[in-house]
């Protein structure tokens, strides 16, 4: 990865975290956190994406990056066809509003895949600086729907773990529906055969496919015991491992009725994990994204090899409130006029684990 400083001059020369705006990533603005043991690069410039988290102690970013050539979309640009979030999706982390998933149609206008807050420039400024923490806070207003979305990432001294605060707010004058997500995509080295998925006890769910997973290995529109997944083959299938690139296999799954807001990632191989604690109020959902190698549509062209572990407040999320689920809920959220939502989440990298049994609210990580 290139980056370039437009200046020699901000940084502090005192020990302690450290945080700079004047950087750029593929010509798109950015800004980049970091202490001992954590780096973070945060694309300012598009959709506030997380495309590093470095841990220093392995040297290993653990974020996945995508295989195709994707471009910055243009300044305030939201497409409305399902293609053109992946043509502007480097890989990462991105904060998905006000849908998730398929597109959706809203009143005068529509939605391609996964929404508008993506795709366009964030606000961002230095809140704190100084030797026991950094804040970045970066705020954007979305075009298509009246919400304010501000979130706030803190790196502070001697933690290896990033603290996210996020907000919504309803500037409209009507209930609106929503779906929120944390888009988060985890790729090699930390992905491999020898790592190891760990969550809470949870419910599984893999939706019905249609035609849309040719290389699938899990049985499709079932419910099951999270992480014991039935196979296509009538065999079963441990989710807590992950299968090798030569697999060809992709597949999508959710875990729902979690017992706790937490998922962790451990490669006992690299002595390294990635860990993230969420809430579950209004994240009820973890979407589980399997692309071993198995994705045949564009432009992945089987040449992705990632998971994505994204903590969603509802799913499906193409359906809408008017529609229920077969447990009579709503299947969106809704936001009142002038009302706020929030959420906090921790990111961790950790070692000398070979699974992980809890993942605390302060980010935490237990197991053996």
């Amino acid at each position: 990865m290139s980056d370039s400083r437009l200046g020699s001059d901000s940084h502090r020369t005192e020990p302690g975290p450290r945080i700079s705006t004047e950087f750029t990533y593929r010509e798109i603005d950015a800004a980049v956190l970091e202490n001992q043991a954590l780096r973070v690069m945060v694309l300012t410039g598009k959709g506030g994406d997380i495309v590093e988290f470095r841990d220093k102690r392995t040297d290993v970013d653990v974020l996945w990056r995508t295989p195709h050539t994707w471009t910055a979309p243009g300044d305030r640009y939201i497409p409305a066809i399902d293609s053109s979030w992946n043509e502007h999706y480097p890989g990462g982390w991105q904060v998905n509003l006000p849908i998730a998933g398929g597109g959706m149609e809203i009143d005068g206008g529509s939605y391609g895949l996964h929404g508008e807050s993506a795709l366009l420039p964030w606000e961002a400024t230095v809140v704190r600086d100084d030797g026991e923490a950094v804040t970045l806070r970066l705020r954007v207003d979305l075009i298509r729907y009246p919400f304010s979305v501000e979130r706030e990432l803190t790196l502070r001294a001697g933690e290896s773990k990033l603290h996210i605060d996020e907000s919504v707010t309803n500037r409209g004058e009507v209930p609106l529906e929503y779906v929120w997500q944390q888009h988060i995509t985890l790729g090699e080295p930390l992905l491999s055969p020898a790592s190891r998925l760990d969550l809470p006890e949870a419910t599984g769910v893999n939706p019905a496919y249609g035609d849309g997973f040719p290389n699938a290995r899990l049985e499709d529109d079932v419910t099951y015991d999270w992480p014991h997944a039935p196979g296509k083959d009538g065999g079963t299938v441990d989710l807590r491992e992950i299968p090798p690139r030569s697999a060809g296999v992709h597949d999508q799954s959710f875990a729902v009725d979690m017992a706790d807001g937490w998922y962790a990632l451990t490669n006992p191989d690299l002595n390294l994990g990635f860990a993230l604690r969420f809430p579950l109020d209004p994240f009820e959902c973890l979407w589980y994204w399997q692309p071993f190698g198995g994705y045949h549509e564009s432009p992945w062209f089987n040449r992705n090899y990632n998971v994505g572990l994204e903590p969603t407040t509802r799913s499906p999320a193409e359906q809408r409130a008017s529609e229920t689920a077969e447990n009579g809920k709503s299947v969106m959220n809704v936001i009142e006029p002038g009302e706020t939502v929030d959420a906090s989440f921790t990111a961790v990298t950790y070692g000398d684990l070979e699974r992980v049994t809890d993942v605390s609210p302060n980010g935490n990580v237990d197991g053996e």
